[in-house]
Parts: C-alpha cells; sequence; structure tokens
C-alpha cells in the first residue's frame, strides 16, 4: 500500500469527530468479537480445560495482550451464563487426562505420553482452526468499519487513502491490514467507486487475423 497522505492534511474539526467516534466503535465491536470468538472456544475445548484457561489460549493464539486483552476475557466472561460456568465447575473433578495405576509399567508410561501428545495435537489443530475462523470474522468486520471511514471522508480523500487511514488508525497487524484493504477495495469495486477489473467471460476475444485466400495451385510446366 502507498504511504498515506492524510495525516499530512488538516481535517474539519466535524469530521475528525466523526472519525474518533467510528474508531471508538470499532474498537468495541471487535472486542465483542473477540469475546464471542473466545466463548465458541471455550465451548470446543470444554472436555479438557476450564472455561479461563481456554480464554487465556484464544488470547495467546490471536496475540492479544495489555488492556485489550484484558477487555476481550472480561467481556468474555460476562457471555458466559452462570449455568456455564455451573457446569464447566462440575465438570473440574473429571476433566484431563491424569495419571493412574493403568499407567505404572514401561508400556503403561509410553502409552500415557502418545495419549497426551496426541491430546496437545488436538488442541493445537482446534486452536489454529479458531484463530483462522476469527481471522475471517474480524476481517469482515473491520472491512465494513473501513467503509465507513470511505463514506466520512468521501469529500477530503480517495476512498484507497481512507482505507489506509483506518487500518493506520486501528493499528492493525500487517497481514491483517492488507487482507483489510484488499477487501474493501474489491467491494469498492464492485460499487462502482473503484475501477473493475473485467471478469473472464466479459472479456472479448481479439479476433483472428484473416488468413489471406489461399492461390490456386500453378500449373506444373510439361516436360521438355
Amino acid at each position: 500500500m502507498a504511504a498515506p497522505l492524510l495525516w499530512h492534511q488538516r481535517l474539519p474539526e466535524e469530521t475528525e469527530r466523526e472519525l474518533e467516534r467510528a474508531e471508538a466503535a470499532a474498537h468495541e465491536e471487535m472486542v465483542e468479537v473477540h469475546a464471542r470468538l473466545a466463548c465458541d472456544l471455550v465451548g470446543i475445548l470444554a472436555p479438557r480445560m476450564p472455561f479461563d484457561e481456554a480464554i487465556d489460549r484464544y488470547l495467546e493464539s490471536m496475540g492479544l495482550e495489555g488492556e485489550e486483552a484484558e477487555a476481550v476475557g472480561t467481556r468474555a466472561v460476562t457471555l458466559l451464563d452462570e449455568q456455564e460456568i455451573q457446569e464447566d465447575l462440575a465438570r473440574e473433578g473429571t476433566r484431563g487426562w491424569g495419571f493412574d495405576w493403568r499407567y505404572a509399567t514401561p508400556l503403561g508410561a509410553l502409552r500415557f505420553i502418545q495419549r497426551q501428545r496426541k491430546r496437545s495435537a488436538e488442541e493445537q489443530l482446534w486452536l489454529e482452526l479458531a484463530a483462522a475462523r476469527a481471522e475471517e470474522k474480524l476481517a469482515d468486520a473491520h472491512a465494513a468499519r473501513a467503509r465507513e471511514f470511505v463514506e466520512i471522508l468521501k469529500d477530503e480523500v480517495d476512498p484507497t487513502t481512507a482505507v489506509e487511514h483506518y487500518v493506520e488508525r486501528l493499528r492493525l497487524p500487517e497481514i491483517r491490514a492488507r487482507i483489510v484493504y484488499q477487501r474493501v477495495l474489491a467491494r469498492l469495486a464492485e460499487e462502482g467507486l473503484l475501477p473493475r477489473l473485467p471478469d473472464e467471460d466479459e472479456e472479448t476475444e481479439t479476433p483472428a487475423a484473416e488468413t489471406p485466400a489461399a492461390e490456386a495451385p500453378h500449373p506444373q510446366a510439361g516436360s521438355s
């Protein structure tokens, strides 16, 4: 993406206030999206770990830290109803793959290690799948919010610069920022605000160059 020029300009005061409101709303929505996705992971990992540990796993897998992580974690807990928490506490005594007398032999110990490795691999797969799903939902949510920036700044800058301004103000990670940027530009093109590339079926085939008619073969000269 080209370097945005927007912050070298002085925006009208009302426009800046609109951007601030839109930015605050975007932050609140992302906390809500993260919290709901964390709760989904709690349900998936419920047989294996308590809800607070599952939430911590989500925060870690999504790279959330500091105040943002605290806000998401707190919101996730509030989304879990009292019955879910009580059920989670009731599972605490039976959760896990505890070591018992059946593993108290060399072969049993080997089986225990194998089961632990399998459990770890399964949990890692679920975390990766949860992170992939989260990235998709976050990209969609960010794209919708970035579209609001385009509308607010339509009289000030071009749409691409408005999207760049959004990803900068929201401090999106580089990969997520690129996905959001490309997603919004594609939608703007569909809406006619940016040039749209023709679809394959819309491309006209270049007519083949006309081939000159074959000349009639010359009669062979007679034998002398």
